[in-house]
Protein backbone atom coordinates (compact mmCIF):
# COMPACT_ATOMS: atom_id res chain seq x y z
CA UNK A 1 0.00 0.00 0.00
CA UNK A 2 0.98 3.47 -1.29
CA UNK A 3 0.42 6.66 1.08
CA UNK A 4 1.05 9.81 0.07
CA UNK A 5 0.39 13.64 0.20
CA UNK A 6 0.90 15.16 -3.03
CA UNK A 7 1.76 18.87 -2.89
CA UNK A 8 2.30 21.26 -6.13
CA UNK A 9 4.34 24.14 -6.38
CA UNK A 10 5.37 27.07 -8.54
CA UNK A 11 8.99 26.48 -10.46
CA UNK A 12 10.39 29.66 -8.97
CA UNK A 13 9.68 28.33 -5.31
CA UNK A 14 11.65 25.37 -5.61
CA UNK A 15 15.14 27.14 -5.05
CA UNK A 16 13.51 28.60 -1.02
CA UNK A 17 12.47 24.91 -0.71
CA UNK A 18 15.70 23.16 -1.88
CA UNK A 19 17.88 25.81 0.73
CA UNK A 20 15.13 24.80 3.26
CA UNK A 21 16.71 24.20 6.66
CA UNK A 22 14.67 21.04 7.43
CA UNK A 23 17.43 19.64 4.67
CA UNK A 24 21.08 20.71 6.31
CA UNK A 25 21.18 17.16 8.60
CA UNK A 26 23.87 14.84 6.52
CA UNK A 27 21.03 12.15 6.66
CA UNK A 28 18.76 14.34 4.75
CA UNK A 29 20.79 14.63 1.99
CA UNK A 30 19.41 14.53 -1.59
CA UNK A 31 20.53 12.05 -4.60
CA UNK A 32 18.85 12.81 -7.88
CA UNK A 33 17.29 10.74 -10.39
CA UNK A 34 16.19 11.66 -14.56
CA UNK A 35 12.79 9.42 -14.91
CA UNK A 36 11.07 8.30 -17.76
CA UNK A 37 7.57 7.11 -17.48
CA UNK A 38 5.25 5.28 -19.97
CA UNK A 39 1.64 5.01 -19.33
CA UNK A 40 -0.97 2.13 -20.85
CA UNK A 41 -4.45 2.29 -21.39
CA UNK A 42 -7.12 0.94 -23.57
CA UNK A 43 -7.99 3.75 -26.36
CA UNK A 44 -11.14 3.55 -24.42
CA UNK A 45 -9.50 4.03 -21.03
CA UNK A 46 -10.51 1.30 -19.56
CA UNK A 47 -7.80 1.45 -16.89
CA UNK A 48 -8.74 5.44 -15.94
CA UNK A 49 -12.28 4.24 -15.21
CA UNK A 50 -11.42 1.52 -12.93
CA UNK A 51 -8.94 4.48 -11.88
CA UNK A 52 -5.95 1.49 -12.18
CA UNK A 53 -2.36 3.47 -13.10
CA UNK A 54 -0.05 0.83 -15.13
CA UNK A 55 2.97 2.23 -16.14
CA UNK A 56 7.32 1.53 -17.64
CA UNK A 57 9.48 3.50 -15.82
CA UNK A 58 13.56 4.26 -17.01
CA UNK A 59 16.06 5.66 -14.65
CA UNK A 60 18.42 5.27 -17.25
CA UNK A 61 20.09 1.96 -16.23
CA UNK A 62 16.83 -0.35 -15.40
CA UNK A 63 13.39 -0.75 -16.27
CA UNK A 64 10.09 -0.86 -13.48
CA UNK A 65 6.94 -1.83 -14.08
CA UNK A 66 4.06 -0.41 -11.71
CA UNK A 67 0.69 -1.05 -11.12
CA UNK A 68 -1.05 1.34 -8.74
CA UNK A 69 -4.85 0.97 -7.73
CA UNK A 70 -7.01 3.58 -5.76
CA UNK A 71 -7.50 7.41 -5.14
CA UNK A 72 -7.39 10.09 -2.66
CA UNK A 73 -8.95 10.42 0.40
CA UNK A 74 -9.04 13.89 2.14
CA UNK A 75 -6.06 14.75 0.58
CA UNK A 76 -3.94 11.38 0.95
CA UNK A 77 -2.99 9.10 -1.43
CA UNK A 78 -3.92 5.68 -0.60
CA UNK A 79 -2.99 2.98 -3.44
CA UNK A 80 -2.94 -0.81 -3.92
CA UNK A 81 0.78 -1.19 -5.70
CA UNK A 82 2.89 -3.72 -7.38
CA UNK A 83 6.34 -2.85 -8.60
CA UNK A 84 8.82 -5.30 -10.36
CA UNK A 85 11.86 -5.28 -12.25
CA UNK A 86 11.54 -6.21 -16.09
CA UNK A 87 14.11 -6.52 -18.57
CA UNK A 88 13.04 -3.46 -20.77
CA UNK A 89 10.64 -1.29 -22.27
CA UNK A 90 7.67 -3.81 -22.62
CA UNK A 91 4.58 -4.75 -20.08
CA UNK A 92 5.32 -8.33 -18.72
CA UNK A 93 2.46 -10.05 -17.32
CA UNK A 94 3.84 -13.15 -15.18
CA UNK A 95 4.58 -10.77 -11.30
CA UNK A 96 0.83 -9.45 -12.07
CA UNK A 97 -0.32 -13.20 -11.72
CA UNK A 98 -2.56 -13.80 -8.47
CA UNK A 99 -2.43 -10.35 -7.82
CA UNK A 100 -5.66 -7.83 -7.23
CA UNK A 101 -4.70 -6.26 -10.42
CA UNK A 102 -4.95 -9.57 -12.63
CA UNK A 103 -8.70 -9.74 -13.09
CA UNK A 104 -8.28 -6.24 -14.53
CA UNK A 105 -5.76 -6.00 -16.49
CA UNK A 106 -5.34 -10.15 -17.83
CA UNK A 107 -8.73 -9.47 -20.62
CA UNK A 108 -6.89 -5.99 -21.85
CA UNK A 109 -3.75 -6.97 -22.40
CA UNK A 110 -3.66 -7.24 -26.36
CA UNK A 111 -5.49 -3.70 -26.16
CA UNK A 112 -3.07 -1.45 -23.79
CA UNK A 113 -1.24 1.24 -25.68
CA UNK A 114 0.93 3.93 -24.54
CA UNK A 115 -1.17 6.69 -24.00
CA UNK A 116 1.59 9.36 -22.36
CA UNK A 117 4.86 9.96 -20.64
CA UNK A 118 6.16 12.05 -17.63
CA UNK A 119 9.49 13.19 -17.76
CA UNK A 120 11.17 14.63 -15.05
CA UNK A 121 14.22 15.06 -12.28
CA UNK A 122 14.05 13.78 -8.74
CA UNK A 123 15.10 14.40 -6.08
CA UNK A 124 14.81 12.51 -3.02
CA UNK A 125 15.22 13.19 0.73
CA UNK A 126 14.32 10.81 3.68
CA UNK A 127 13.00 12.46 6.84
CA UNK A 128 12.50 10.76 10.02
CA UNK A 129 9.11 12.42 12.21
CA UNK A 130 8.83 13.28 15.59
CA UNK A 131 6.63 9.95 16.38
CA UNK A 132 9.38 7.84 14.53
CA UNK A 133 7.79 7.68 11.10
CA UNK A 134 10.20 7.52 8.03
CA UNK A 135 8.86 9.60 4.61
CA UNK A 136 10.22 9.74 1.78
CA UNK A 137 10.46 13.31 0.54
CA UNK A 138 10.28 13.51 -3.54
CA UNK A 139 10.72 16.76 -5.16
CA UNK A 140 9.81 16.32 -9.04
CA UNK A 141 9.72 18.64 -11.86
CA UNK A 142 9.70 17.72 -15.79
CA UNK A 143 6.71 17.60 -17.81
CA UNK A 144 3.77 15.53 -18.48
CA UNK A 145 3.59 14.83 -22.57
CA UNK A 146 0.37 13.22 -24.67
CA UNK A 147 1.24 13.77 -28.29
CA UNK A 148 1.41 17.63 -29.20
CA UNK A 149 0.28 18.28 -26.38
CA UNK A 150 2.36 18.72 -22.64
CA UNK A 151 1.89 20.61 -19.13
CA UNK A 152 4.52 21.14 -16.92
CA UNK A 153 4.97 19.33 -13.61
CA UNK A 154 6.39 20.44 -10.46
CA UNK A 155 5.53 18.95 -7.61
CA UNK A 156 6.67 17.31 -4.11
CA UNK A 157 5.55 14.06 -2.59
CA UNK A 158 5.77 12.63 0.82
CA UNK A 159 5.28 8.89 0.82
CA UNK A 160 5.30 7.06 4.11
CA UNK A 161 7.50 4.44 4.01
CA UNK A 162 7.17 3.19 7.69
CA UNK A 163 5.36 4.24 11.14
CA UNK A 164 2.14 6.33 11.57
CA UNK A 165 0.73 8.69 9.06
CA UNK A 166 0.63 11.76 11.18
CA UNK A 167 4.30 11.88 11.03
CA UNK A 168 3.59 12.77 7.30
CA UNK A 169 0.82 15.24 7.88
CA UNK A 170 2.75 17.25 10.65
CA UNK A 171 5.78 17.30 7.89
CA UNK A 172 3.28 18.96 5.34
CA UNK A 173 2.13 21.10 7.78
CA UNK A 174 5.43 22.30 8.32
CA UNK A 175 6.02 23.26 4.94
CA UNK A 176 3.48 24.98 4.08
CA UNK A 177 4.21 27.06 6.94
CA UNK A 178 7.42 27.91 4.77
CA UNK A 179 6.71 27.53 1.36
CA UNK A 180 3.79 27.73 -1.52
CA UNK A 181 2.64 24.75 -1.49
CA UNK A 182 -0.81 23.26 -2.65
CA UNK A 183 -2.29 20.01 -1.73
CA UNK A 184 -3.25 18.25 -5.30
CA UNK A 185 -5.51 15.57 -4.97
CA UNK A 186 -4.91 14.30 -8.49
CA UNK A 187 -2.18 11.95 -9.40
CA UNK A 188 0.44 11.94 -12.45
CA UNK A 189 -1.64 9.30 -14.02
CA UNK A 190 -5.08 11.12 -13.65
CA UNK A 191 -3.35 14.48 -14.90
CA UNK A 192 -1.73 12.54 -18.10
CA UNK A 193 -5.05 10.47 -18.76
CA UNK A 194 -6.61 14.49 -18.98
CA UNK A 195 -4.25 15.29 -20.89
CA UNK A 196 -4.13 12.85 -23.57
CA UNK A 197 -8.21 13.02 -23.83
CA UNK A 198 -7.68 16.80 -24.57
CA UNK A 199 -10.57 17.01 -22.27
CA UNK A 200 -11.64 19.94 -19.81
CA UNK A 201 -11.92 19.50 -15.89
CA UNK A 202 -14.76 17.15 -14.91
CA UNK A 203 -18.15 18.59 -14.92
CA UNK A 204 -19.52 20.55 -11.75
CA UNK A 205 -20.39 18.04 -8.73
CA UNK A 206 -23.43 18.43 -6.56
CA UNK A 207 -23.04 16.93 -2.96
CA UNK A 208 -23.88 13.53 -2.33
CA UNK A 209 -25.98 12.13 0.48
CA UNK A 210 -23.27 10.88 2.82
CA UNK A 211 -23.74 6.67 3.71
CA UNK A 212 -23.96 7.33 6.73
CA UNK A 213 -23.35 4.12 8.92
CA UNK A 214 -25.90 2.12 10.75
CA UNK A 215 -25.28 1.91 14.36
CA UNK A 216 -25.81 4.18 17.67
CA UNK A 217 -21.91 5.96 17.36
CA UNK A 218 -22.59 9.36 16.63
CA UNK A 219 -18.72 10.12 15.94
CA UNK A 220 -18.78 7.95 12.65
CA UNK A 221 -21.52 10.25 11.02
CA UNK A 222 -19.18 13.13 12.18
CA UNK A 223 -16.84 11.53 10.15
CA UNK A 224 -18.68 10.39 7.26
CA UNK A 225 -20.00 14.10 7.00
CA UNK A 226 -16.58 15.48 6.80
CA UNK A 227 -15.31 12.98 4.30
CA UNK A 228 -18.45 13.59 1.93
CA UNK A 229 -18.11 17.16 2.38
CA UNK A 230 -14.37 17.63 1.53
CA UNK A 231 -14.55 14.94 -1.62
CA UNK A 232 -17.29 17.41 -2.68
CA UNK A 233 -15.05 20.52 -2.42
CA UNK A 234 -12.28 18.39 -4.21
CA UNK A 235 -14.65 17.48 -6.94
CA UNK A 236 -15.63 20.97 -8.11
CA UNK A 237 -11.95 23.06 -6.97
CA UNK A 238 -9.90 21.59 -9.70
CA UNK A 239 -12.55 22.51 -12.55
CA UNK A 240 -13.10 26.25 -10.89
CA UNK A 241 -9.23 27.43 -10.98
CA UNK A 242 -8.75 25.96 -14.26
CA UNK A 243 -10.94 28.87 -15.89
CA UNK A 244 -9.04 31.11 -16.45
CA UNK A 245 -9.94 34.94 -17.61
CA UNK A 246 -11.47 35.29 -20.77
CA UNK A 247 -12.66 32.00 -21.51
CA UNK A 248 -16.22 30.63 -21.27
CA UNK A 249 -17.07 30.34 -17.33
CA UNK A 250 -19.51 28.28 -15.55
CA UNK A 251 -20.05 29.49 -12.23
CA UNK A 252 -21.65 26.48 -10.75
CA UNK A 253 -18.25 25.12 -10.19
CA UNK A 254 -18.13 28.13 -7.75
CA UNK A 255 -21.48 27.73 -6.16
CA UNK A 256 -20.75 23.91 -5.55
CA UNK A 257 -17.80 24.81 -3.83
CA UNK A 258 -19.39 26.86 -1.66
CA UNK A 259 -21.65 24.64 -0.77
CA UNK A 260 -19.34 22.36 0.22
CA UNK A 261 -17.72 24.83 2.59
CA UNK A 262 -20.77 25.45 4.30
CA UNK A 263 -21.44 21.62 4.79
CA UNK A 264 -17.73 21.21 6.39
CA UNK A 265 -18.61 24.27 8.68
CA UNK A 266 -21.81 22.45 9.95
CA UNK A 267 -20.21 18.70 9.89
CA UNK A 268 -17.17 20.27 11.73
CA UNK A 269 -18.75 22.92 14.28
CA UNK A 270 -22.77 21.51 15.79
CA UNK A 271 -22.10 18.22 14.26
CA UNK A 272 -18.43 17.15 15.78
CA UNK A 273 -19.20 18.88 18.94
CA UNK A 274 -22.61 17.00 19.42
CA UNK A 275 -21.07 13.75 18.13
CA UNK A 276 -17.83 14.69 20.65
CA UNK A 277 -15.40 13.73 17.76
CA UNK A 278 -11.89 15.36 17.31
CA UNK A 279 -13.47 18.70 18.87
CA UNK A 280 -10.10 20.26 20.13
CA UNK A 281 -8.54 19.74 16.51
CA UNK A 282 -10.94 20.96 14.73
CA UNK A 283 -12.05 24.14 16.50
CA UNK A 284 -9.23 25.96 14.91
CA UNK A 285 -10.52 25.25 11.58
CA UNK A 286 -13.54 27.15 11.93
CA UNK A 287 -12.76 30.69 11.59
CA UNK A 288 -10.80 29.50 8.00
CA UNK A 289 -13.77 28.12 7.27
CA UNK A 290 -16.22 31.24 8.03
CA UNK A 291 -13.08 33.47 6.17
CA UNK A 292 -12.77 31.42 2.97
CA UNK A 293 -17.02 31.04 2.84
CA UNK A 294 -16.91 34.90 2.94
CA UNK A 295 -14.67 34.92 0.34
CA UNK A 296 -16.24 32.82 -2.22
CA UNK A 297 -19.54 34.28 -1.28
CA UNK A 298 -18.48 37.70 -2.17
CA UNK A 299 -17.74 35.96 -6.01
CA UNK A 300 -20.72 34.29 -5.64
CA UNK A 301 -22.92 37.35 -5.29
CA UNK A 302 -21.08 38.99 -8.34
CA UNK A 303 -22.66 35.76 -10.10
CA UNK A 304 -25.78 35.86 -8.91
CA UNK A 305 -26.21 39.61 -9.96
CA UNK A 306 -24.79 39.17 -13.57
CA UNK A 307 -26.80 36.15 -14.60
CA UNK A 308 -30.11 36.60 -12.71
CA UNK A 309 -30.37 39.67 -11.64
CA UNK A 310 -29.13 42.12 -14.29
CA UNK A 311 -30.39 41.13 -17.68
CA UNK A 312 -34.19 42.12 -16.57
CA UNK A 313 -32.20 45.40 -15.45
CA UNK A 314 -30.79 46.09 -18.16
CA UNK A 315 -33.41 45.12 -21.13
CA UNK A 316 -35.23 48.65 -19.52
CA UNK A 317 -32.30 51.05 -20.12
CA UNK A 318 -33.11 52.58 -23.44
CA UNK A 319 -29.20 54.13 -23.23
CA UNK A 320 -27.60 51.46 -25.19
CA UNK A 321 -23.96 53.39 -24.43
CA UNK A 322 -24.54 53.26 -20.38
CA UNK A 323 -26.21 50.02 -20.43
CA UNK A 324 -22.61 48.38 -21.89
CA UNK A 325 -20.51 50.82 -20.07
CA UNK A 326 -22.50 49.01 -16.61
CA UNK A 327 -22.83 45.87 -17.99
CA UNK A 328 -18.76 46.08 -18.23
CA UNK A 329 -18.15 47.39 -14.80
CA UNK A 330 -20.09 44.53 -13.35
CA UNK A 331 -18.04 42.04 -15.34
CA UNK A 332 -15.06 43.86 -13.75
CA UNK A 333 -16.29 43.40 -10.42
CA UNK A 334 -17.38 39.92 -10.88
CA UNK A 335 -13.47 38.71 -12.63
CA UNK A 336 -11.90 40.73 -10.02
CA UNK A 337 -13.45 38.53 -6.83
CA UNK A 338 -13.63 35.31 -8.93
CA UNK A 339 -9.78 36.01 -9.56
CA UNK A 340 -10.24 36.33 -5.47
CA UNK A 341 -11.56 33.34 -4.94
CA UNK A 342 -8.89 31.44 -7.03
CA UNK A 343 -6.48 32.85 -5.11
CA UNK A 344 -8.33 31.86 -1.60
CA UNK A 345 -8.60 28.46 -2.24
CA UNK A 346 -4.25 27.98 -2.64
CA UNK A 347 -3.65 30.72 0.28
CA UNK A 348 -1.54 29.28 2.95
CA UNK A 349 -4.39 29.44 5.35
CA UNK A 350 -6.56 27.19 3.39
CA UNK A 351 -3.86 24.91 2.74
CA UNK A 352 -3.32 24.39 6.59
CA UNK A 353 -6.92 23.92 7.05
CA UNK A 354 -7.35 20.81 4.27
CA UNK A 355 -4.19 19.37 6.33
CA UNK A 356 -5.82 19.98 9.27
CA UNK A 357 -9.20 17.91 8.33
CA UNK A 358 -7.12 15.16 6.37
CA UNK A 359 -4.82 14.30 9.57
CA UNK A 360 -8.11 14.49 11.64
CA UNK A 361 -9.22 12.06 9.01
CA UNK A 362 -6.65 9.96 8.80
CA UNK A 363 -6.47 9.70 13.20
CA UNK A 364 -8.48 5.96 14.41
CA UNK A 365 -11.18 6.82 16.52
CA UNK A 366 -10.40 6.36 20.23
CA UNK A 367 -11.93 2.86 22.21
CA UNK A 368 -14.72 3.47 24.38
CA UNK A 369 -18.26 3.74 24.60
CA UNK A 370 -20.37 4.67 21.58
CA UNK A 371 -21.38 8.26 21.66
CA UNK A 372 -25.27 8.75 20.90
CA UNK A 373 -27.52 11.07 18.75
CA UNK A 374 -29.00 12.95 21.99
CA UNK A 375 -26.94 15.82 21.10
CA UNK A 376 -27.51 15.92 17.41
CA UNK A 377 -31.21 15.94 18.22
CA UNK A 378 -31.32 18.34 20.62
CA UNK A 379 -29.58 20.34 17.95
CA UNK A 380 -32.24 20.07 15.50
CA UNK A 381 -35.11 20.34 17.96
CA UNK A 382 -33.39 23.66 18.84
CA UNK A 383 -33.16 24.59 14.70
CA UNK A 384 -36.59 23.90 14.49
CA UNK A 385 -37.88 25.66 17.17
CA UNK A 386 -36.26 29.00 16.06
CA UNK A 387 -37.79 28.55 12.94
CA UNK A 388 -41.58 27.95 13.79
CA UNK A 389 -41.20 30.61 16.31
CA UNK A 390 -40.84 32.94 13.08
CA UNK A 391 -43.02 31.63 10.73
CA UNK A 392 -46.00 33.56 11.64
CA UNK A 393 -44.60 36.63 11.08
CA UNK A 394 -42.16 36.40 8.34
CA UNK A 395 -43.48 39.74 6.78
CA UNK A 396 -42.52 41.83 9.58
CA UNK A 397 -38.72 40.61 9.93
CA UNK A 398 -35.99 42.51 8.18
CA UNK A 399 -33.55 41.70 6.03
CA UNK A 400 -30.51 40.66 8.98
CA UNK A 401 -33.56 38.29 10.70
CA UNK A 402 -34.33 36.59 7.28
CA UNK A 403 -30.78 35.86 6.48
CA UNK A 404 -30.05 34.40 9.89
CA UNK A 405 -33.64 31.95 9.29
CA UNK A 406 -31.78 31.18 6.02
CA UNK A 407 -28.51 30.30 7.57
CA UNK A 408 -31.08 28.05 10.52
CA UNK A 409 -32.54 26.42 7.53
CA UNK A 410 -29.36 25.35 6.24
CA UNK A 411 -27.60 23.83 9.53
CA UNK A 412 -30.86 22.21 9.51
CA UNK A 413 -31.04 20.90 6.08
CA UNK A 414 -27.27 19.52 6.36
CA UNK A 415 -27.63 18.00 9.28
CA UNK A 416 -30.21 16.27 8.22
CA UNK A 417 -28.94 14.84 5.47
CA UNK A 418 -25.79 13.96 7.10
CA UNK A 419 -27.99 11.31 9.36
CA UNK A 420 -30.80 10.68 6.82
CA UNK A 421 -29.23 7.08 6.21
CA UNK A 422 -30.17 6.18 10.02
CA UNK A 423 -33.69 7.84 9.56
CA UNK A 424 -37.43 7.14 8.46
CA UNK A 425 -36.60 8.04 5.03
CA UNK A 426 -40.21 9.41 3.78
CA UNK A 427 -39.75 11.48 7.10
CA UNK A 428 -36.46 12.84 6.21
CA UNK A 429 -37.58 13.14 2.76
CA UNK A 430 -41.01 15.83 4.09
CA UNK A 431 -38.55 17.83 6.11
CA UNK A 432 -35.60 18.52 3.34
CA UNK A 433 -38.38 19.16 0.44
CA UNK A 434 -39.47 22.35 3.20
CA UNK A 435 -36.16 23.17 3.78
CA UNK A 436 -34.88 23.48 0.25
CA UNK A 437 -38.08 25.67 -0.27
CA UNK A 438 -37.34 27.89 2.73
CA UNK A 439 -33.91 28.28 1.28
CA UNK A 440 -35.31 29.43 -2.08
CA UNK A 441 -37.36 31.70 -0.52
CA UNK A 442 -35.18 33.38 2.09
CA UNK A 443 -32.42 32.96 -0.75
CA UNK A 444 -34.36 35.56 -3.13
CA UNK A 445 -34.69 37.94 -0.56
CA UNK A 446 -31.52 37.66 0.51
CA UNK A 447 -30.21 37.67 -3.22
CA UNK A 448 -32.60 40.88 -3.35
CA UNK A 449 -30.82 42.78 -0.69
CA UNK A 450 -27.42 42.18 -2.01
CA UNK A 451 -28.37 43.88 -5.70
CA UNK A 452 -29.11 46.72 -3.94
CA UNK A 453 -25.85 47.09 -2.43
CA UNK A 454 -24.47 45.70 -6.20
CA UNK A 455 -26.33 48.66 -7.86
CA UNK A 456 -25.31 51.26 -5.44
CA UNK A 457 -21.80 50.38 -6.18
CA UNK A 458 -22.09 50.39 -9.80
CA UNK A 459 -23.54 53.87 -9.99
CA UNK A 460 -21.09 55.46 -8.23
CA UNK A 461 -18.50 55.25 -11.10
CA UNK A 462 -21.47 56.55 -13.36
CA UNK A 463 -22.46 60.25 -14.14
CA UNK A 464 -25.32 61.28 -12.54
CA UNK A 465 -25.44 58.29 -9.81
CA UNK A 466 -28.37 59.39 -8.38
CA UNK A 467 -31.04 59.20 -10.56
CA UNK A 468 -29.37 56.27 -12.30
CA UNK A 469 -29.12 54.65 -8.84
CA UNK A 470 -33.39 55.21 -8.30
CA UNK A 471 -34.08 53.86 -12.11
CA UNK A 472 -32.43 50.90 -11.42
CA UNK A 473 -33.78 50.38 -8.15
CA UNK A 474 -36.83 50.71 -8.94
CA UNK A 475 -36.64 48.43 -11.43
CA UNK A 476 -35.31 45.76 -9.16
CA UNK A 477 -38.05 46.21 -6.94
CA UNK A 478 -40.44 45.66 -10.08
CA UNK A 479 -38.68 42.01 -10.71
CA UNK A 480 -41.36 39.57 -9.17
CA UNK A 481 -40.12 37.34 -5.83
CA UNK A 482 -41.73 34.89 -4.32
CA UNK A 483 -44.11 35.22 -0.98
CA UNK A 484 -42.86 35.38 2.33
CA UNK A 485 -44.67 32.44 3.29
CA UNK A 486 -44.11 28.99 4.18
CA UNK A 487 -46.49 26.40 5.03
CA UNK A 488 -46.41 24.22 8.82
CA UNK A 489 -42.80 22.24 9.77
CA UNK A 490 -43.47 18.47 9.24
CA UNK A 491 -43.46 16.06 11.96
CA UNK A 492 -40.30 15.50 13.69
CA UNK A 493 -38.47 12.81 12.06
CA UNK A 494 -36.02 12.50 14.65
CA UNK A 495 -38.46 12.03 17.36
CA UNK A 496 -40.38 9.24 15.57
Amino acid sequence: MEIELKLRLPPDALAALRADPLWADTDTRATHQQLDNIYFDTPQRALARARIGLRLRSDGKHWLQTAKGGGSRAGLHQRAEIEFAVAGPALEWEPLKGTAFAPVLEPLKAQLQPQFQTRFQREIRHITGAAGGVIEVAIDQGDILAGERSEPLCEVELELKSGPVDDVFALALLLVERHPLVLDNRSKAERGDRLAQGAAPAPPAKAATPDTPQGDDARAAARTAIEAALAHWQANEAGFLAQAQGERYDSEYLHQLRVAVRRLRVACGPLARAAQWQQEALAPVQDSLRTLGQRLGIARDWDVFIEETWPPLADGLNDAALRQKLHEAAGLQQATARLQAQAALEERDTQRLLLQLGRCLAQPDNDGPAVSFDEITARLEKLAHRLRQALPRLDHLSPTRLHRLRITAKKLRYLTEFIAGRCDAKATEDWLDWLKKAQTVFGVHNDRVTARAHIEALCAGMEQPGKLQHTLQAALREQEQPELSLPHLPERYWRA
